[in-house]
């Protein structure tokens, strides 16, 4: 055990020693995003903290947490798809993560996702404290298995729980951060320099393909919040060009943008409206209010976090959530997620937001006609 662990009944907590924890987020962005509630609280308590993710987490964090260690690891299980075909893993990269792991000592390793393989690994580095959340028996690699929720809970709440058992003072009220301004760009600068209005950010990308919004529906959307606000539109098309047919449309087209240049255009928006995607929690993360379209994850566990976003959901489809994995030719939970439906709440929830100060009162066009203004 680990030397002063106190043991209570529903309590675990560490006492207040410096420790060398590893941090296992190796999923997409928007979990990245997730694990900085834990993040920021160990850094604050002085722990050595290690982050073992994917190659990206270099750019996205460490202007914000600079005392972090990254350790860049592409997981073959997290592939959208052929994650099973274990001919194609890279074994011997693999087998010198684990033994390069091994060699930090470290005082506990976490994982916020159920994943059996995460846990494995967590017990192969040797570490003497290892929690998380078991699945299929998993917990026989763990020595603190933390009990699943049913219904399950936001993963910044699974992050707060493994913060309590290791003792993070803050942890309890902890949300994902970046700070905003450490990713400054020349280019997102020289572009905006000059924009005097509110800007509202429309970014059309999602790392699969199945939870993206039609383009013609976001087009749809763009009319009816140019009748109404007055703003300066930022579009951020996806890197395979999904959405480029709206440029014309746009005030400022960014594309072919750095993680870093990305970083610094969400952070200068008033607003943001997007996908199911990690631009819409780095977003959250800098805390710039967003507006998300979701279709086959579970918003339960991956909404953006915070009170002044908004998801926009329907249960079109009597398989959602599906884990992206769609039965069906079209993702219909998208594809029928029709604009003329969702527009009221969206536009709600920016008149929310403007009441609230949350964004500039300068959205709202003075002189709106009683048309415009009808749902």
């Amino acid at each position: 055990m680990f030397p002063g662990l106190r043991l209570g009944a529903g309590d675990l907590s560490y006492p207040k020693v410096n420790r060398k924890i590893l941090v296992i987020e190796i999923w997409g962005i928007g979990d990245l995003m997730f694990s900085t509630s834990l993040l920021q609280e160990a850094l604050r308590e002085g722990d050595e903290v290690h982050l073992l993710a994917k190659e990206y987490a270099q750019a996205l964090l460490r202007p914000t947490f600079p005392n972090l260690r990254f350790i860049s690891f592409d997981a073959p299980w997290t592939k959208y798809r052929g994650k099973y075909q274990l001919w194609r893993w890279k074994w011997a990269q693999l087998c010198s993560l684990v033994l390069r792991l091994r060699r930090e000592r470290y005082d506990a390793v976490v994982s916020v996702r159920n994943d059996p393989r995460d846990h494995l690994i967590m017990k192969l580095i040797g570490a003497r404290e290892r929690i998380g959340f078991p699945r299929l028996k998993s917990q026989v690699f763990l020595t603190h298995p933390l009990t699943p929720h049913t219904p399950p809970q936001h993963k910044v709440e699974d992050w707060r729980e493994i913060g309590t058992v290791l003792g993070l003072d803050g942890i309890a009220h902890s949300a994902p951060r970046l700070d905003r301004g450490v990713s400054f760009s020349p280019r997102i600068e020289s572009a905006l320099a000059g924009v005097n209005k509110p800007i509202l950010c429309i970014h059309m990308g999602a790392r699969i393909s199945v939870r993206r919004w039609p383009e013609a529906f976001f087009k749809a959307t763009i009319e009816r919040l140019r009748a109404e606000f007055d703003f300066h539109l930022v579009l951020i098309p996806d890197q395979d060009g999904f959405g480029s047919t709206l440029e014309t449309a746009a005030d400022t087209v960014f594309t072919d943008l750095t993680l870093s240049e990305m970083m610094d255009a969400l952070s200068r928006s008033d607003l943001l409206l997007c996908n199911d995607s990690g631009p819409g929690h780095v977003a959250a993360a800098c805390g710039r209010p967003t507006i998300a379209l979701f279709g086959p994850s579970n918003d339960i566990l991956f909404r953006p976090w915070g009170s002044h976003h908004k998801i926009v959901i329907r249960d079109i489809c009597w398989w959602r959530p599906c884990a992206d994995y769609c039965r069906f030719a079209e993702p219909y939970c998208m594809t029928r997620l029709l604009p003329a439906d969702v527009w009221p709440e969206i536009r709600e929830h920016i008149h929310h937001l403007i009441a609230q100060g949350i964004v500039p009162a300068g959205l709202l066009k003075t002189s709106a006609s009683p048309r415009n203004l009808a749902p």
